[in-house]
């Protein structure tokens, strides 16, 4: 009942707050009926970017939240996150703990948010994608859906009264994926279907307002702008 409460008066304000926008929504909330396990895989510029993905599910079972360790160690934070049911994860040391519990989640029905950037980025140019979300999905057989947050401004940083876009790709499919078979040249193959398909989202959507949203933040410098790729990372 408190997380009803929570999600209602979240609608409400947020979408006072912010010009809230959800394009293929319904690629998402067919989880609802269809009883497949699912990871949703998105960019992260925001740390409200949960927020707006919680939004577009909608009332029903709790998405599970894959978070970073640090927002935890606020004891407010910490009992906000765990009524919604997000759990800590140790960014960078390979924490098995955390992706134990997030295959347990996903096992259990609850859908699976990660963002498989490890960290917020601070451009509309992505970060090279590390392998948690794909080892939770492949563990469980889960079927990964694309989702791409834009705010739709000359550094693409969230602003009061501004825009906010939640894209929602077609799902990629676990039968046409095949991480369960453990191969390093499938989950390369996969992190690639997935990058073009996120980079599709946010290109389809740029196009319809005339190109004007940029891919780098024009106040960084060149030379320390990320590649737009998803080569593998070492590990």
């Amino acid at each position: 009942m408190f997380y009803i409460i929570i999600f209602i008066l979240m609608n409400i304000v947020f979408r006072i707050v912010f010009m809230y926008r959800v394009d293929g929504r319904e690629n998402l909330t067919q989880y609802k009926k269809n009883g497949r396990p699912f990871v949703i895989c998105s960019n992260h510029l925001s740390a409200l970017d949960p927020v707006f993905i919680i939004m577009a599910w909608g009332i029903g079972k709790k998405l599970s939240i894959m978070a970073k360790a640090e927002l935890f160690r606020n004891p407010i934070v910490a009992w906000m996150g765990r009524e919604v049911n997000a759990f800590p994860v140790e960014r960078g040391k390979g924490d098995t703990t955390a992706l134990e519990r997030g295959i347990k989640e996903v096992k259990e029905g609850h859908g699976m948010l990660i963002f498989p950037e490890g960290t917020r980025g601070r451009s509309n140019r992505m970060l090279r994608m590390k392998s948690g979300a794909f080892l939770v999905a492949g563990q469980t057989g889960a079927d990964i859906i694309p989702v791409r947050m834009i705010y739709p401004t000359k550094t693409t940083h969230l602003r009061i009264f501004g825009k906010v876009v939640v894209r929602i790709g077609k799902p990629l499919l676990a039968e046409d994926m095949d991480l369960t078979s453990g191969s390093r040249k499938v989950l390369r193959e996969v992190k690639t279907n997935l990058q073009a398909e996120m980079n599709r989202l946010f290109d389809e959507y740029n196009e319809s307002v005339g190109g004007v949203l940029p891919l780098d933040d024009p106040m960084r410098k060149a030379e320390d702008l990320p590649e737009r790729d998803t080569s593998e990372e070492r590990e």
